[in-house]
């Protein structure tokens, strides 16, 4: 600005002295006039270059006043650049570090992702699994109830079938022992009516000696049940001796099993303790009438009829 400044002095000048000056140098002025005359040059001259210093000096001062404003604008822009700088390299290394970060957790993520349709197919093929074993299961207790049922079936059915079989052994042996008994009791003559056997001895013996020997044969004397057994044993055509007595209490007559008497045959009077005797023992007195039954003393001796009940 100031060669600017400096090198305009001259287009400067007034134009009116110009002409002047000329005019003093063509007519050959005085020294002295000269020299006013540069003085005056020179004098416009410093003035100019005054005022050229002081707008420079000015200038110079806004300058520097902008210089330090634009000091201060670079300081603090310096600063902040350097925050700024500090800013973003933090942010790099955080956007590396997230981004590493990023992608662990994409891979993992992915890897998760894998696992899950693993872990989802894992599941479906279990869930397909469970729910056939459940049906199969559920097939298999249906099953299990009914093979129980059948179980219990069969264990009722086997039970009652050895119940059975049980039961059949014994009716067997009960059968075979009557059987056996039937065969022994004909071969030794006993005669077999309405369900049992019967024995009229061929000799002689008191009430209780002919109990004994039907004792020993498994017989008992003959207890007589029926009208059709009454007239059984007077077929005989014998005297003899059977299975009633009150030896045990007077009066409360009783068969030898100990049955009370309920229905009797006795002969007329009877029976009466013929002139106070101890007549406690019953025998078949009569063969052609139903009251055929007579009390009569138990040291008597009579034959006897032995009864074994045996039902085929």
């Amino acid at each position: 600005m100031a060669s600017r400044l400096w090198f305009g002095l001259g287009p400067a000048r007034s134009r009116k002295e110009q002409p002047g000056l000329q005019a003093l140098s063509d007519k050959s002025r005085p020294q002295a006039w000269l020299k006013a005359s540069q003085q005056n040059s020179v004098t416009n001259e410093r003035d100019t270059l005054k005022r050229t210093n002081t707008a420079i000096e000015a200038t110079s001062r806004s300058l520097t006043t902008e210089k330090d404003n634009l000091k201060r604008q670079l300081h603090t822009c310096t600063s902040q650049q350097n925050s700024v700088t500090n800013e973003r390299d933090t942010l790099k290394r955080t956007n590396t570090a997230i981004e590493a970060t990023s992608r662990s957790l994409t891979t993992e993520r992915d890897n998760l992702k894998k696992q899950l349709n693993t872990c989802t197919l894992t599941q479906n093929s279990l869930t397909k699994e469970r729910d056939m074993l459940k049906r199969t299961t559920t097939g298999i207790e249906a099953r299990s109830r009914i093979l129980s049922l059948e179980k219990d079936q069969l264990n009722r059915t086997l039970n009652t079938c050895t119940l059975s079989e049980v039961s059949l052994i014994k009716e067997k042996d009960k059968l075979e022992k009557k059987l056996s008994d039937f065969a022994q009791f004909v071969q030794k003559k006993w005669l077999y009516f309405s369900g049992s056997f019967y024995y009229i001895s061929t000799t002689m013996k008191t009430w209780q000696s002919s109990q004994y020997d039907c004792w020993r044969e498994g017989a008992d004397l003959v207890i007589i049940n029926s009208n059709e057994e009454e007239q059984f044993t007077r077929k005989f055509a014998k005297k003899a001796w059977i299975g009633l007595t009150d030896r045990v209490r007077e009066g409360s007559w009783k068969w030898v099993d100990g049955t009370p008497l309920t229905r009797s045959y006795w002969c007329t009077g009877e029976p009466n303790h013929y002139i106070r005797r101890n007549e406690d023992c019953v025998e078949i007195q009569k063969f052609d009438s139903e009251c055929s039954w007579n009390d009569a003393e138990c040291t008597n001796e009579n034959y006897w009829i032995c009864e074994k009940k045996l039902d085929i």
